[in-house]
């Protein structure tokens, strides 16, 4: 396999990032039979893109968070030139509210730090683009994350990564799954 490079979103990767998020939402949760497949298929690509397309522009300061949007990082994970894999992470923006005090702003928050999505294509999962988005991403820094009930495989890559359930658990109504939070 190839080397991989990971670098920090630009706008014009906004349709690899979605066709990554397109693929990994098949390959992890409608092949598994984790999501129903209307649910994946009913965000369709052009949304995606326009999501993407905002999330980039914000991640590499083409634009400041509008609000009632998070400052957020966005980076990609390339090999041989084609996106492969991606993180997205938030914080609350410092208008919003100090480090110290993000309880206050959102009481949902445990830390300020979120890793909201990290996705490999399964071509290369073990290949070390996940962790290498991780660690570009959140380094060592104190976080949390949201994952499937159902999702070993995602659960022991952030168990190795010395996140732990909280005991937080809720029901996403569009995936119509279970979601457990972790922290380190």
């Amino acid at each position: 396999m190839s080397a991989f490079v990971v670098r920090p979103a630009v706008v014009a990767d906004a349709p690899a990032i979605a066709r990554v998020h397109w693929a990994s939402h098949h390959e992890v949760y409608v092949d598994t039979g984790r999501v129903a497949r209307d649910a994946v298929e009913g965000w369709p690509m052009r949304d995606r893109i326009l999501m993407w397309t905002a999330n980039a522009a914000i991640s590499s300061g083409v634009y400041p968070p509008p609000e009632g949007f998070r400052m957020m990082g966005v980076r990609v994970a390339e090999v041989d030139g084609e996106i492969v894999g991606f993180a997205s992470t938030s914080e609350p923006r410092a208008a919003d509210v100090s480090v110290s005090d993000v309880s206050a702003a959102d009481p949902d928050r445990p830390r300020p730090l979120s890793l909201d999505a990290i996705y490999v294509l399964e071509a290369h999962h073990g290949s070390g683009v996940g962790q290498a988005l991780l660690d570009a991403s959140i380094g060592d820094r104190p976080a949390f994350l949201w994952v499937l009930d159902d999702n070993p495989r995602a659960q022991a890559f952030y168990l190795r990564n010395r996140f732990a359930p909280d005991g937080t658990e809720k029901f996403d109504e569009f995936w119509k799954v279970q979601e457990v939070r972790w922290v380190r």
